[in-house]
């Protein structure tokens, strides 16, 4: 059987262990659970760039949504 890894928080830190596993050569699956239907995501610059206009939602990613997918 196949080890998998469940992350629960699919946030900053959530979405940082899951690189982290990669970057270091886990090579069983991944999976990455969290309340939002999004990939983690940058939550400091959205609470003050996004909501000024100055962000648009994609530079708000830790990782491109093709990482998680690719990755998991």
């Amino acid at each position: 059987m196949a080890e998998r890894v469940l992350i629960v928080g699919a946030g900053h830190a959530g979405g940082s262990v899951a690189a982290f596993l990669r970057q270091y050569g886990y090579e069983g699956e991944i999976v990455l659970t969290g309340e939002e239907p999004y990939a983690p995501y940058q939550r400091p610059p959205l609470s003050k760039a996004w909501l000024k206009g100055e962000a648009d939602s994609e530079s708000l990613l830790l990782r491109p949504e093709s990482f998680y997918a690719e990755n998991g």
